[in-house]
């Protein structure tokens, strides 16, 4: 389970090829080296209190039997970032930023499930969250709340599938992640925006 994620942890010199965002950089291509940070596996305690509370998502476990949280295609020495899967001790901080973006809405325009549901990560500093229903026929599958267009976008039928569809680098991936993340250089306020992945020599 996870092989995508591990290959992509293992893969030496990775970067991205941008292109020019703001201001109108010169030259028209600029390569920002990434990485991914990983936290250490939660303790057994909480692992065990993670069972308890979710015995009927084994994906999601066995993730967090492995890893506290990660951070994908993250600048290196900026706080830029792609995707953010959190601790499960972010969850409920997370979930309150995802309230407020629905609070105010009509109960008609909200999916079901959102009765009973965790927020276990989101993409940077873009108002967009990783949604997991615990009830009904969604339980187990991980929208994403797209706050643009308020929409609810499934990324994946389970958690492997999700974390399979953030690690394989493939044109789709690429283009979700232009649509959020901006890069930059040493120029204040510098946007860049990806275009190609390379990694290796």
């Amino acid at each position: 389970m996870f092989e995508s994620l591990n290959i992509l942890l293992n893969r030496k010199e990775q970067r991205f090829i941008c292109v020019k965002g703001w201001p109108d950089p010169s030259p028209s291509e600029h390569v920002i080296k990434i990485e991914h940070q990983v936290d250490s596996p939660l303790s057994y305690e909480k692992l065990e209190q993670l069972k308890e509370q979710l015995d009927e998502l084994p994906e999601l476990i066995s993730f967090y039997s492995r890893f506290g949280s990660l951070r994908l295609y993250s600048q290196i020495d900026t706080d830029e970032s792609a995707y953010y899967i959190a601790d499960p001790d972010e969850w409920d901080e997370l979930k309150e930023y995802f309230n407020d973006w629905i609070e105010d809405e009509e109960e008609e325009l909200l999916p079901g499930w959102i009765t009973d549901f965790i927020v276990i990560g989101e993409i940077p500093k873009s108002g967009n969250y990783f949604i997991v229903p615990l009830t009904g026929k969604s339980l187990g599958h991980v929208y994403e709340f797209e706050h643009d267009g308020f929409e609810f976008v499934e990324r994946g039928a389970t958690f492997a599938d999700f974390i399979e569809k953030l690690t394989v680098v493939n044109d789709e991936l690429l283009e979700n992640i232009l649509t959020h993340t901006r890069y930059q250089d040493e120029r204040p306020g510098s946007q860049w925006i990806v275009k190609k992945y390379r990694f290796g020599s």
